[in-house]
């Protein structure tokens, strides 16, 4: 994946996380721990090996736990899953 297309979506998931005031304290620490590995592999060179296994399964889990309360959130870090899956991340 183009490291600007997953720096952008790192960029949006912040973003919501920052709008997310309701969000309980154990849910927000795993989501930004998420993101934060996130950040690793978009500033990685073109290139150079990605190393993310487990966290395209992090990232669907959180996605089930946040369908009903946080929908918005939900759809962004599912559609990260996605592409993230087709570039076999």
């Amino acid at each position: 994946m183009p490291n600007s297309k997953l720096q952008a979506v790192v960029r949006e998931i912040r973003a919501q996380l920052a709008g997310a005031k309701d969000l309980n304290p154990e849910t927000r620490r795993s989501l930004e721990a998420l993101v934060q590995d996130l950040e690793v592999v978009a500033t990685r060179p073109p290139g150079e090996a990605a190393e993310a296994e487990g966290l395209q399964d992090r990232l669907a889990d959180a996605v089930r736990r946040l369908e009903a309360s946080h929908p918005v959130l939900s759809t962004t870090l599912g559609n990260l899953v996605d592409t993230l899956a087709f570039f076999g991340l």
